[in-house]
């Protein structure tokens, strides 16, 4: 198979200098005058295009995956490296990869999103998603790139180049790395000699991880081991190191929270056990970037919200009484889109003992919650009672929320633990502090889970 060739390193920045004076040309030609873009033929802007990718691919040893999930958010972000104004990383968030451009090559990349990609998306016939929409690389039509492998393909016939895949380019630097392991003499002699022209900041530290890999507890290498490798960019591979130790934990951070969003103090305090003295996250940065998990799973998965659910300990909600017509459920801090506000908890039983204790109270609609089991039996959690006997010293959230249909803020899900039903309300949009939360009953349709209420509203 062709990715099992071996190659060097110098066969794989032969592809990208074939295609580099024509792509270039083009770049210059769109700072000269941005009108150049009516001019470019589909063809020409395809190649440059593939060239970007390519760039990303072999040049900075990323996956082709890097290359699909790239977003505009991610290039408006790049920071510049300290110590080194010329040179820049973009961190693609979600794939956790980062790659450094200097500055010529940010010029290209910048060039390609002001000018050319900004036209392309005009011409997009097809409505997209927001997600797809935030995507950087782009092809002539306006959709965003797919097949980045395919791309380089393209890249390669149009020189009539050998096919080089980026798992080629990743295998030939794993060899590279071998040649390090010298004795002292040749060390010594090595020092002296210059350093090869394909090497860059991203080939020098994808070096420096494979002999010192980046974990949660690894200090960072010392600068003889990052001369050994790179002169030049020793210092860019300290830098990119120590930020790629720190993104790592921030992430352990995040996914030690789940899917209930923490006060910074508690992170705070949890990160300070950790023992860190270096390359230590910052509380307030790590809640800027908390998210609700994606998983369906997750608020099952996660002890906290199993606590909250077993404790009935909610917090950032409160109870108030609005203009006579009976208690609400008010936020006291924002909640995110997708995070886990409470649960509805009550007794469980079964359909026909909740129709009953509705017949008798027409009052008690948002107190009972019907839905159908694992096994296909119609169930009921009945909270019609204002204390619960499992826990009689508190009044819970869940039955307190009222209904809408037009300004719902929350979304039920039935998950079951250990075959015990579970239903979390989970915030349908972001909710500001204040606002009052509110779900669809789901009288007069067919709900999530059962049969919805058949029951006439509160």
């Amino acid at each position: 198979m062709a990715s099992e060739r071996v190659v060097s390193v110098e066969q794989c920045w032969a592809v990208l200098q074939s295609a580099e004076n024509d792509v270039l040309t083009h770049i210059a030609n769109l700072m000269i005058d941005w009108r150049y873009i009516r001019e470019m033929t589909r063809e020409q802007e395809l190649l440059l295009v593939c060239f970007l990718e390519a760039l990303v691919m072999l040049c900075f040893l990323q996956e082709p995956e890097v290359v699909k999930k790239m977003t505009v958010s991610d290039w408006l972000q790049r920071t510049v490296i300290e110590g080194n104004s010329e040179r820049v990383m973009v961190r693609v968030n979600e794939c956790n990869a980062a790659f450094v451009l200097s500055n010529e090559e940010e010029t290209w990349f910048d060039v390609y999103y002001e000018y050319l990609r900004s036209e392309m998306i005009r011409r997009r016939h097809r409505r997209c998603s927001s997600d797809e929409a935030e995507k950087f690389f782009m092809y002539s039509s306006g959709n965003p790139v797919d097949n980045p492998s395919e791309d380089l393909k393209k890249l390669h016939d149009e020189y009539r180049l050998p096919s080089i895949t980026t798992d080629m380019v990743r295998s030939s630097v794993h060899t590279a790395v071998h040649k390090l392991h010298l004795t002292d003499d040749e060390k010594l002699s090595s020092l002296e000699a210059p350093e090869p022209k394909w090497m860059n900041a991203n080939i020098a530290f994808c070096l420096l991880k494979m002999s010192h890999p980046v974990t949660l507890h690894a200090t960072p290498p010392e600068k003889a081991a990052r001369v050994q490798i790179s002169r030049k960019f020793e210092s860019n591979c300290l830098w990119l190191w120590c930020l790629t130790q720190k993104k790592l934990r921030e992430r352990l951070v995040l996914d030690t929270f789940g899917p209930r969003q923490p006060s910074e103090s508690k992170v705070h305090s949890w990160i300070e056990k950790q023992g860190w003295m270096e390359n230590v996250p910052d509380a307030a940065e790590v809640m800027k970037d908390w998210k609700p998990p994606q998983s369906i799973q997750a608020p099952t998965e996660s002890k906290a919200i199993r606590r909250m659910s077993r404790r009935q300990c909610w917090k950032g909600l409160q109870l108030m009484d609005r203009e006579g017509k009976g208690l609400r459920v008010v936020t006291s801090r924002p909640f995110a889109c997708g995070e886990v506000i409470c649960d509805f908890h009550g007794r469980l039983i079964s359909r026909e003992e909740g129709l009953e204790i509705h017949q008798n109270n027409q009052a008690q609609a948002g107190h009972l919650f019907f839905f159908t089991s694992k096994n296909g039996q119609d169930m009921c959690l009945d909270a019609h009672e204002e204390r619960c006997h499992c826990h009689p010293n508190k009044t819970t959230f869940g039955r307190h929320i009222k209904h809408s249909t037009k300004h719902a803020n929350l979304s039920p899900r039935l998950h079951f633990v250990e075959d015990e039903p579970l239903i979390l309300f989970m915030a349908s949009r972001d909710i500001q502090s204040g606002e009052e939360i509110r779900y669809d009953y789901g009288d007069n349709r067919r709900s999530y889970a059962g049969d919805g209420l058949d029951l006439t509203l509160s």
